[in-house]
């Protein structure tokens, strides 16, 4: 049996006001539907979060739809999937017992008496089982055990279930949305809880032959028989050393062999840095200017509009960092030196504050806010 393994899609996501909605597209499209189509796989498996939020825009909606549409009905393919920490549990499973029959199976809730999805193919019989995202609150209603705390005993009782419903010698498999412990993860991950409680033991998912993992966005194996798919674009500049890909599961009598097929972003995201001069001179010959970019300024005195300067050359600049602001520097001489260049060169506060919201802000002034600025400036002034 061969499965295809991907997670957190984050359909709706928007970096820095900025939708990611054009690069999800043309992932599913360009990418995803491909090598649906070039690898063939008997399963597809959608590890959670597949929006980015709960009420996710309708733009996002529509797009998971064709897409579901374009797997089940145009193809035959069948998919199943489980809800993440990011998304509704109840909207997902909209319809989910008449879309069983197109060979679409969506789990959004635990069971005290869970039940798998079964297979079969040359080697005999195959059980999913599907756990989607849950917390110990919704594992001690379920099961009634005011005892359960953390995610470790939350995971720990929920296990327990399936292992009591296994039928002997048939090969498992399991969908799990968690952090595994010892995990690398990224900044644009929501975390589970405070501290440690959030993480369970890899050891928990033993006698399994496969598990696939979604909530952490880099690809990566968790343990023997346990696997991260990984986000399939990045959604944090913290993930610009990722490899992103698709997980490609080929399931044997009693071997699993595990690749991956790389993704090739339309939009790249990077991080450049260098003078304001260097950057500029830079993206005349870089062939990938129209990346999503964070640059860090290294430029020793301060330089008017950067961001929009910046532009010209990187339309898709997202963030900015200067050395001149940096903490470790004299603060005061920093804002001293600005204003004496931003004075040089006959632009006053109220301009400076206007240009910092428009572009480090995205977002248009207002009377009352420059006011207030104005007015702290100015006191700042007679000290």
């Amino acid at each position: 049996m061969k499965l295809l393994h991907t997670a957190d899609w984050h359909l709706g996501k928007v970096i820095f006001s900025r939708s990611l909605l054009e690069e999800q597209e043309q992932f599913l499209y360009e990418t995803f539907l491909p090598a649906v189509d070039r690898e063939d796989p008997d399963l597809i498996v959608i590890s959670g979060d597949v929006f980015d939020r709960p009420i996710a825009p309708v733009e996002a909606i529509r797009l998971f739809d064709d897409l579901l549409y374009a797997l089940c009905a145009q193809r035959g393919r069948k998919v199943a999937i489980i809800s993440g920490n990011h998304d509704s549990a109840d909207r997902l499973t909209v319809g989910a017992e008449i879309l069983k029959k197109q060979g679409l199976y969506i789990a959004s809730r635990i069971k005290a008496e869970p039940e798998p999805v079964r297979f079969c193919d040359e080697f005999g019989p195959i059980e999913l089982w599907m756990l989607p995202y849950f917390d110990p609150a919704q594992v001690r209603e379920v099961y009634k055990d005011e005892t359960i705390r953390g995610f470790q005993e939350a995971y720990e009782r929920v296990l327990a279930a399936v292992r009591e419903r296994q039928t002997p010698g048939v090969r498992q498999l399991l969908m799990a949305h968690c952090f595994v412990t010892g995990s690398k993860k990224s900044e644009s991950e929501s975390p589970l809880s405070i501290g440690g409680s959030g993480e369970v033991d890899g050891a928990l998912f033993s006698g399994f032959d496969y598990v696939a993992l979604g909530h952490l966005h880099g690809p990566q194996p968790a343990g023997k028989n346990a696997r991260y798919a990984g986000s399939p674009l990045k959604y944090s500049f913290d993930e610009a050393h990722h490899k992103k890909s698709l997980t490609v599961v080929e399931l044997g009598e009693k071997t699993v062999a595990v690749r991956q097929l790389p993704i090739t972003p339309k939009r790249d995201m990077r991080m450049v840095e260098g003078t304001l001069e260097e950057l500029l001179r830079a993206a005349k010959t870089d062939e990938r200017r129209e990346d999503f970019l964070y640059a860090t300024l290294l430029d020793e005195a301060p330089v008017f509009e950067p961001m929009a300067r910046l532009r010209e050359g990187y339309p898709n600049l997202l963030g900015l960092e200067c050395a001149w602001l940096r903490g470790g520097r004299d603060q005061s001489s920093g804002r001293d030196a600005l204003r004496k260049s931003l004075r040089a060169k006959r632009v006053d506060d109220r301009a400076v504050f206007e240009a910092f919201l428009r572009q480090g802000c995205d977002r248009e002034p207002d009377e009352e806010l420059t006011r207030l600025f104005c007015e702290l400036a100015g006191e700042e002034e007679r000290l």
